[in-house]
C-alpha cells in the first residue's frame, strides 16, 4: 500500500491546531491563536517568510505548544501506519482513510486535504475551521487536528483536516443500494434519521456553525439507523469562485439551497439541504438517480413540483405522507419563509422523530392531553397549586395554572397564598424560560400580586428566587420590549423593599438593567421604572459595588436628556442622579455637564414639586463636592441657577419639603466666595427672610436659613 500522500512542508510554517494539546487553559481543545502564516514565496521574500523558504528553523521560543506546521505535517506522516483507502475526491479536496498510531495502538481517521489558492484564503479557512475542534456531539463527526502546510514540488498550499472515521460508509451508498433494489427506507429509519439530523443541526446552529455542504455523501452511517454529520465546509472555501465554477456540472450541487448560488450561506441553507436529502431518501424506491437530480434542480425554481411527487407517493406508500408537510416547509425558495431548526423542533412530527432518536441537544417539551390538564386544574386554589408542583415540567399545565391564579388574586381568600403564588410562578418562569407568553403572563401576575398586597396592606417579603427569575427573563428575551417593560416595572415594585432590593443586588441586576435602559432609552415607561430601581439600589444601606453604580451615571444622564419634557421620567432620573451623587459615583468630568442637565430639568418642569425637590437635592450634593458645579450653577449659558431657585420657591412656597431642599441648596452655595458675591448682588437675603417668615414652624428650614444668612452677613461685612 502506498504511503500517505501529504504535501511536504517547509520548516517555519506555524499554523496548526490539535484537539487536547496546545492551548489548554484557554478555549478547551483549541491551540493558542495562530500567528500569521509564513509562506515561502518567489523573489521578494522578506524577514521570516524568507527564512521559512530558505529552510530556517522554527520561530524563536517555539516548542511543543508552538510546534511548526512543517514539524506537524512530518510527524503526522510518521504516525501513518497505512493508507487504507482513497475516497472519491471532491472539488474542495481529496479524502484519505488512514490508520494512525495513537497512545492505545492504531486507529482509523479520515484526512482531508484542501488546496488553497493563496495565503489569505488558507489563513481565513483555518481560522473558520478552528471552531470544528470544539464540537462534541454523538451525531457530529469529531475533528482531531487542523493545520496548513506548503508543498514545494507543486507550489501549493493545503489545509489539512484530520477527522474521525465511521467505518460504515455514508448515506449515499445506502440510498444507492435501496434504489437499485427498488426498496423503500423503513419508516423507523426515516424517523431516527430526521431526529438525529435535527438534533445535530440544532447543536451546531446554536454555536453559530453551519455545515454549508450537507448532502448524502457527507452523512456517515455509524450503525443500524445511526447517522452522523461529517465533512463540514468553511465559508471561505465555499465562496471560492474558481472551485465553484468547477462544481457547476456536479450533481452534488443539487442539494444546495437557491441562495447559495450567490454565495449566501446561513442556517436556513442547511435546512434546505436536509430537505433535499430527505426527499432523496423518501423517493429512492420510485425515482431513479437522474430523476431525483432533476427534481432537486427543479424545486429550486418552483417548489410546487413537490406536489407531483406527493401524488406519486400517495399511490405508492402512505407511510411517507407525514413527512411531506415538513418537506414543504424546508424547501421554501425564500430563506425567510423556511423554518430555522429552533422552529422545527416545535413541530409535533419532528418532536416524535427527536423522541425516537433520543435527541441529546434538544430539550423536548413534555405534554399532557388537554382534557387531562383541565381535569387536574379543576377546583380551587389548593388544587391549582398542587398541579403546578406535580407537573412543574409541563409548560401547558404551568401556563393554564398561571391564568387560573390570576382569577383568584382579587379574592380575599387568596391573601394567605400570595407568597406561595410568587414562588411557584417564578419557578415556572425559570423552568420554561423560552416561552414568551408564559413569561409575560407570569410577570403580569406577579405585578398584580404585589399591587394586591399593597392594597390589602400585606407585607410581601419576596425571596431571591423571584428576583433571579425576573433577571433570567431579561437576559433571555433581550429584544422583547413588552416583556422587558413588565420586568422593569416588576423590579421597580420589588426594589421598594429594602430586603428585596438587597436580593436584586445579590443576583447582579445592575449590568442587565443598564443594558435594557440603553437599548430602550426611547421607552418612557422602561426608563421610569429603571431609574426608580437605580435609586433604590443606590440608597440601599447595604454596600453596592461602586464601579457598577458609577457605570449607571452616563445612562441615567442620557435618560434625563432624552426625556426632559416628560416630567414623570425626569423626576425618576433626577432622583437617581441625586442618589448616585450621594454615593460619590460621579467623577470630576461628570460635575459640570450633570449640573447643566439638572438645571435644564428644573427649567423644563418648574411646576413639578417632586422634580424640583430631587433636582435641588442633587444640585446640593454636587455643589458640596465641587466648585466647578457651583460656578456652572451661577454662570450657566441658559441663565443663572439663582434665578431658577427664586422662581421655584415662589411656585412651591407652600410645600415645606420643596422649600427645605431649596434651603439646603442655598446653604451649599455660600461655601464659595464667588457664588456668595453673586448671591448678594441678587439680594438672596430678602428671599431667605421671606422663607423664614413664611414657614416659621420648621426647625430644619430655620436652621438652614439662619446659617446661610450668617455667612452672607459675614461676607457683606468684609466687603464693607
Amino acid at each position: 500500500m502506498a504511503l500517505l500522500s501529504l504535501p511536504r512542508a517547509q520548516p517555519g510554517l506555524a499554523l496548526r491546531a490539535e484537539k487536547g494539546r496546545a492551548g489548554r487553559g484557554k478555549t478547551p481543545g483549541l491551540a493558542a491563536p495562530p500567528p500569521p502564516l509564513l509562506l515561502p514565496r518567489r523573489p521578494g521574500l522578506k524577514g521570516a517568510a524568507r527564512a521559512a523558504a530558505e529552510g530556517a528553523g522554527p520561530p524563536e521560543g517555539a516548542g511543543p505548544a508552538n510546534e511548526t506546521i512543517g514539524a506537524r505535517a512530518t510527524r503526522l506522516k510518521e504516525r501513518v501506519v497505512d493508507v487504507l483507502e482513497r475516497l472519491q475526491p471532491g472539488v474542495l479536496g481529496t479524502m484519505l482513510v488512514a490508520e494512525l498510531e495513537v497512545e492505545k495502538g492504531a486507529e482509523k481517521y479520515v484526512i482531508k486535504q484542501v488546496e488553497c489558492v493563496e495565503e489569505k484564503q488558507a489563513n481565513e479557512a483555518l481560522k473558520e475551521a478552528m471552531d470544528l475542534l470544539k464540537l462534541h456531539h454523538p451525531k457530529v463527526c469529531a475533528y482531531k487536528e487542523l493545520f496548513v502546510t506548503w508543498d514545494n514540488e507543486i507550489s501549493s498550499l493545503f489545509l489539512c483536516l484530520v477527522m474521525q472515521h465511521s467505518g460504515h460508509g455514508d448515506l449515499s451508498s445506502v440510498i444507492k443500494e435501496k434504489r437499485q433494489k427498488s426498496e423503500k427506507i423503513t419508516d423507523v429509519v426515516m424517523l431516527r434519521f430526521l431526529g438525529q439530523m435535527v438534533d445535530a443541526l440544532f447543536y451546531i446552529h446554536k454555536q453559530n456553525i453551519f455545515h454549508r455542504n450537507l448532502k448524502p455523501s457527507n452523512i456517515l452511517v455509524t450503525g443500524e439507523a445511526s447517522f452522523m454529520l461529517s465533512d463540514f465546509s468553511t465559508e471561505t472555501l465555499m465562496t471560492d469562485e474558481m472551485k465553484w465554477k468547477i462544481r457547476v456540472e456536479e450533481n452534488s450541487k443539487s442539494w444546495m439551497a437557491p441562495e447559495t448560488f450567490v454565495f449566501s450561506f446561513t442556517d436556513k441553507s442547511d435546512i434546505w439541504s436536509l430537505g433535499c436529502v430527505l426527499l432523496d431518501m423518501t423517493t429512492c424506491f420510485v425515482l431513479n438517480a437522474q430523476e431525483v437530480i432533476s427534481l432537486l434542480q427543479d424545486i429550486r425554481e418552483d417548489t410546487s413540483r413537490l406536489e407531483g411527487i406527493l401524488t406519486l407517493m400517495q399511490s405508492e406508500d402512505n407511510g411517507s405522507l407525514p413527512l411531506f408537510p415538513i418537506l414543504f416547509m424546508m424547501l421554501q425558495i425564500q430563506p425567510s419563509m423556511r423554518p430555522a431548526v429552533k422552529d422545527l423542533i416545535d413541530v409535533p412530527f419532528i418532536q416524535e422523530c427527536l423522541t425516537v432518536a433520543r435527541a441529546s441537544s434538544v430539550n423536548l417539551k413534555k405534554s399532557l392531553p388537554p382534557k387531562i390538564v383541565d381535569t387536574f386544574l379543576e377546583g380551587g386554589i389548593e388544587s391549582v397549586l398542587e398541579s403546578m408542583q406535580a407537573f412543574w415540567d409541563i409548560e401547558e399545565v404551568q401556563a393554564q395554572a398561571i391564568q387560573l391564579l390570576a382569577s383568584f388574586v382579587r379574592d380575599k381568600n387568596a391573601l394567605p397564598y400570595l407568597l406561595r403564588f410568587t414562588e411557584l410562578i417564578s419557578f415556572a418562569m425559570k423552568t420554561h424560560i423560552g416561552s414568551i407568553k408564559l413569561q409575560v403572563d407570569g410577570c403580569s401576575l406577579l405585578l398584580e400580586i404585589l399591587s394586591q398586597a399593597l392594597e390589602q396592606d400585606v407585607v410581601m417579603a419576596l425571596g431571591e428566587n423571584v428576583a433571579s427569575s425576573v433577571l433570567e427573563t431579561m437576559r433571555k428575551h433581550t429584544e422583547n420590549e413588552e416583556l422587558l417593560l413588565l420586568a422593569c416595572t416588576l423590579l421597580m415594585m420589588i426594589s421598594a423593599s429594602e430586603v428585596a432590593a438587597e436580593n436584586l443586588r445579590k443576583v447582579g441586576v445592575i449590568p442587565d438593567l443598564l443594558s435594557v435602559l440603553t437599548n430602550f432609552i426611547h421607552n418612557e415607561k422602561i426608563c421610569l421604572s429603571g431609574c426608580a430601581v437605580l435609586w433604590s439600589l443606590a440608597v440601599s444601606e447595604n454596600n453596592v459595588d461602586q464601579a457598577l453604580l458609577t457605570s449607571a451615571v452616563p445612562v441615567t444622564s442620557a435618560i434625563l436628556q432624552e426625556h426632559l419634557q416628560n416630567g414623570t421620567v425626569a423626576e425618576s432620573a433626577s432622583s437617581a442622579l441625586w442618589a448616585l451623587s450621594l454615593q460619590g459615583c460621579l467623577t470630576e468630568d461628570d460635575y459640570e455637564p450633570t449640573t447643566a442637565l439638572l438645571l435644564d430639568a428644573l427649567r423644563t418642569n418648574p411646576e413639578r414639586s417632586v422634580l424640583v425637590k430631587n433636582v435641588c437635592l442633587a444640585l446640593a450634593s454636587l455643589l458640596r463636592l465641587s466648585e466647578i458645579s457651583a460656578l456652572r450653577f451661577i454662570m450657566d449659558s441658559k441663565g443663572s441657577g439663582i434665578d431658577l431657585i427664586k422662581d421655584s420657591y415662589h411656585v412651591h412656597l407652600d410645600d415645606p419639603e420643596v422649600v427645605e431642599s431649596i434651603c439646603l441648596l442655598i446653604n451649599e452655595m455660600v461655601q464659595y466666595d464667588e457664588v456668595v458675591l453673586d448671591m448678594l448682588s441678587q439680594k438672596m437675603e430678602e428671599l431667605l427672610s421671606e422663607i423664614k417668615s413664611h414657614i416659621p414652624s420648621s426647625m430644619e428650614i430655620m436652621t438652614l436659613v439662619d446659617a446661610t444668612l450668617l455667612k452672607l452677613a459675614e461676607v457683606k461685612e468684609k466687603l464693607a
